[in-house]
């Protein structure tokens, strides 16, 4: 799936999340009438429900279709760690409740205080769900946290602007919602120094999943990947995957490869995992028609050959306009023949 229909799918997610909050808050508003002083509770359970939503959908999404299977315990984490965020926003929009909205002098400063509300719901669910990728790179959390605040704001700010008919107040959580997974997903987009494109694949599997729509997985500087063929019901972790671009190839090892960026350079490598005693690749990798032993940096438009899967490599930013990083491993550029060993 490319970033555009990425876009549009995580828009469908929030506003489907902000679509089920405002059925919530209309079924509890009739079957549980509040008190202004306790119009709080309201808040924390239609926040809680969106952090559910957002947090078990994205998963499921992202799995969907860059994995081999939806795992449900992953899913389970991340409606956990959702609940978790819209929980822990809620309970922060007490006290802006009472200091700003329910006593509030003026209308402005109540503006501002439901304006915060959704702030601090937008910055809390995209940091829980940034964590997923943490093990790739520990500031995609806080990208999505802001991401998530930015979105939530422009939620909030509509939310406090619109009048209180039912046909608004679904509108403003249906904004909110798409507010807040835009925000999420589009943050680690803009801050994108790479993207890794599927081209094609011998194998039919790969083929199917990943060539209509084409494939792009979005890479920025710091990241680690780790590309196989290993699947999600051998992956043990409990939120992410240990095989973050997934190729269901036959002639693909489980962990067949590491690509990761340092100071705006990226570079491959063989996983430690396919390599035998003797330092010779189990599987092979190649960078256009160069056999990878070491590590190898790879600039705009290389074709990298995985088992039967060719990908390519696409970055806005010019080799020659980054400083020159030099990694603490050994590089190999010479092209290996075949029969000869190093």
């Amino acid at each position: 799936m490319n970033l555009k229909q990425t876009t549009y799918f995580m828009a469908l997610v929030g506003g489907l999340a902000g679509l089920v909050c405002w059925t919530v808050q209309v079924w509890l508003s009739d079957y549980l009438p509040l008190t202004q002083e306790k119009q709080w509770l309201l808040v924390l359970i239609h926040t809680t429900v969106m952090g559910v939503l957002i947090g078990g959908l994205t998963v499921g999404f992202a799995d969907r279709w860059t994995s081999d299977r939806v795992m449900p315990r992953w899913v389970a984490m991340g409606v956990f760690l959702g609940a978790g965020a819209g929980i822990l926003s809620g309970v922060l929009y007490i006290p802006v409740f009472q200091n700003m909205i329910q006593d509030s002098p003026s209308p402005s400063i109540a503006f501002v205080g439901r304006l915060v509300a959704w702030l601090l719901t937008g910055g809390l669910i995209g940091f829980v769900v940034g964590l997923r990728w943490f093990g790739v790179n520990k500031f995609r959390a806080f990208h999505a946290m802001a991401g998530g605040m930015l979105g939530g704001s422009l939620g909030g700010l509509i939310f406090s602007s619109v009048g209180q008919t039912d046909l608004l107040q679904a509108l403003a959580f249906v904004i909110s919602g798409v507010g807040i997974c835009l925000g999420v997903t589009l943050a680690p987009m803009l801050l994108r120094d790479g993207v890794l494109q599927f081209i094609s694949s011998g194998d039919p599997r790969a083929q199917n999943k990943y060539g209509s729509p084409r494939q792009e997985w979005v890479i920025q500087d710091g990241d680690r990947f780790v590309l196989g063929s290993l699947g999600a019901n051998a992956t043990m972790t409990s939120y992410s995957r240990d095989v973050q671009m997934y190729l269901p190839d036959a002639m693909v090892a489980a962990r067949h490869a590491v690509l990761f960026g340092r100071a705006k350079r990226f570079y491959v490598q063989l996983h430690p995992d396919n390599i035998s005693p003797g330092g010779q690749p189990l599987s092979p990798l190649l960078i256009g028609n160069v056999s990878v032993m070491g590590t190898r940096e790879i600039q705009d438009g290389d074709d990298i050959l995985l088992g039967q899967t060719l990908l390519r490599f696409r970055t806005r930013k010019r080799q020659a306009e980054v400083p020159q990083y030099k990694p603490n491993y050994p590089v190999d550029y010479r092209p290996l023949e075949r029969g000869v060993k190093r």
